[in-house]
């Protein structure tokens, strides 16, 4: 009786995996470049925040300052790997 528990559920295992396989296939390159970035979700709130304290620092001073420049350079360094891993994640798929 055991036994054939076990082998239900080694097919029911197999079965899934390949349908998972199937799907991954069918999806275009559109709704995986969407997926991707829903999945990174975080990142992209950090950069708003980020140019957004960026551009309230310099409104705040009148003039481009060391702390506005540090959160500018922050943001472009994280746009920059945002975009370079998204595209690396996008290729592999």
């Amino acid at each position: 009786m055991s036994g054939d528990t076990m082998r239900q559920r080694s097919e029911g295992g197999g079965l899934e995996n390949i349908r998972e396989a199937s799907d991954a296939v069918e999806q275009s390159t559109l709704s995986i470049t969407v997926e991707k970035i829903y999945e990174r979700w975080r990142t992209g709130g950090a950069i708003l925040v980020l140019a957004v304290t960026s551009v309230l620092l310099y409104r705040v001073d009148g003039h481009l300052s060391i702390d506005s420049q540090v959160f500018a350079g922050i943001t472009l360094l994280l746009l920059i790997y945002f975009l370079a891993t998204l595209r690396t994640d996008i290729s592999m798929e």
